[in-house]
Formats: C-alpha cells, structure tokens, sequence
C-alpha cells in the first residue's frame, strides 16, 4: 500500500511505517530534541518496539497463549498483537497500575489479573501461572530481546535523525523501568561513541512512585552496559516537566517524559541532548487529576 501517504492494509505494516518516530527540537534549552516515542499506534508508547520484537519470539514458537507481568503499556501492545494473531493473552499487573491500562487490555481481548504492589512481586505468579497452563512466558525482564529492539531500532533511529541535522549526540536522556530502552540506546551510543556522549538514566526519588519507571537494582539490564549518571526525580518534578513542555511546545507527554524534562532541566546547557519521551498523558488523567489545584 502507500506508505507516503500512510495508507496500509495490515496493522503490522503500519506499525513498522511509524519507524522513525519523530524527533522534534523542544523550546526548554538550546539545542533539546526529543524522540516522541507516543507515535507508535499500538499502545501508543515505546513498549510497542518491545512488544514486537518478543511477540515474534511467541510465533516462532506457535505459543498459543502467553503471558506476562507489567505495569501498563507493554500490556497494551501485547494485548494488540495478540488480537491481531488471535493469540489469548493474560496480563498480570500491580493493584496501583492506572486502571485506564487494564480496561485497554480488557477491551482488546485480554485477560487481566490485577493483584501485588509491582512487577517484580508478580514474576513468581507468573512463573506459576506459565507452568500451570503452558502459556509462554515472554519474561520481559530478562529477556535480552528488550534491550535489543532499541539497539536495532530506537538508539539507530536518534543516531540517523541527529546525522540528517548535522550533529553528533552529546548526552541523551531516558527513563528506567525494565532498563530495556535505556539499556539498548547506551549500548548502541557508546559503542559508537565512547565517552564522547553522555548517558543519563532516570529514576524515581527514593519512596517516589512514578507509573512505567522504578529505581534499579543489580537485576538490571543497566548493569550490562555504562551509564555516565543515574538522576533521581520525584513525582512532582516530573508533573512540572509534563507542564513545561505542554506550554511550550503544545504537546501532552506522559509521567515518565516529564521525568526526563525534570532531569534536564538539572543539568540544562548548550549539549546536543535527547530526551527520550516514552509515552503521552491521555493514559494518566486520573493520575494528574490534583494538578488543577496546583498549577
């Protein structure tokens, strides 16, 4: 079909054709992009790049059913594909997940168990769940394929994108919940680059909670690659971050964006910077709903 004017027959076929997500220059500093990772159609986040390329490990494995702990968006995108290839699909997500996630996957077909504080805690149900029923477990926390799909795809679309303008990374800027992005741009910048760019992952602040990230521990992906600096932001930083951006480039990013914003924002300086926006806000009003009273 056409894809220059973006019309497709299969869904696959158009999430592929949304690669590169767009990269656009952001009014906060002096010379900030962002790589608007809401672009891909599935779950409308960066978990669609995740979702596909363990989904294929599903089909080269005529797994049936599979199965899988997460705190929102990969379930989404998992939720889709499974649609699509008319896979069942169960979801195991924390009782604080926003609920907008589980009445998505619920709505594409899945089913979904709502139970535990965080992922980690509900990888032993999972475990159990994938024995007792032979559903595939796809295992995004220790599945290499995680960091992998942003090595082939997201680290080598910013790294085309900046060479188009003419410039070189300095320091790129991401969020860490699985570790899988911010494990596979460092791979792939680092290698390519050495200390000649920087890479700052972002966590919540100690007793923080903020939805798709959590602070990182030795069973992270990040321990396999080097990461120049780990920032600590809290909820209400990366409030101001979503709000920053909104009113000056007119775009609603996610929790987890903002949190990259925040922490730009504590190093801000004329480096050729990306900032890694894994999703938008419209999944979030319910967790936003206080800010009225504060902005």
């Amino acid at each position: 079909m056409s894809k220059d004017l973006h019309v497709f027959e299969d869904p696959i076929e158009l999430l592929e054709n949304m690669w590169p997500t767009p990269l656009l220059k952001l009014k906060i500093g002096e010379d900030v992009w962002a790589k608007l990772e809401f672009y891909n159609p599935f779950s409308h986040s960066i978990k669609d790049r995740t979702a596909w390329f363990l989904f294929r490990q599903a089909l080269e494995n005529n797994a049936n059913e599979i199965v899988e702990a997460t705190s929102g968006n990969l379930g989404v995108a998992l939720a889709s594909l499974s649609a699509i290839f008319n896979k069942k699909f169960t979801s195991f997500i924390p009782a604080k997940a926003p609920q907008s996630f589980k009445v998505m996957m619920k709505i594409l077909g899945a089913q979904v168990i709502q139970t535990g504080k965080s992922t980690t805690e509900l990888l032993p149900l999972v475990k159990q769940y994938s024995k007792t029923t032979g559903a595939l477990h796809l295992d995004q926390f220790r599945n290499p394929l995680n960091y992998m799909t942003h090595y082939y795809t997201t680290a080598k679309e910013i790294d085309e994108q900046l060479e188009y303008l003419n410039k070189k990374p300095q320091r790129i800027i991401a969020t860490a919940g699985t570790g899988g992005h911010l494990t596979g741009i460092a791979k792939y910048f680092k290698e390519k680059y050495g200390s000649d760019v920087e890479i700052i992952g972002v966590q919540p602040a100690e007793g923080e909670r903020i939805p798709g990230i959590k602070r990182q521990d030795e069973n992270s992906f990040i321990g396999l690659v080097k990461i120049d600096r780990m920032i600590d932001i809290t909820r209400k930083e990366a409030v101001e971050g979503i709000v920053d951006i909104a009113r000056s480039s007119g775009i609603l990013i996610g929790i987890s964006a903002g949190a990259t914003v925040a922490a730009y924002k504590k190093l801000a300086d004329d480096k050729t910077t990306v900032l890694v926006f894994p999703d938008d806000a419209f999944k979030y009003f319910m967790e936003l709903e206080d800010i009225d009273s504060k902005i």
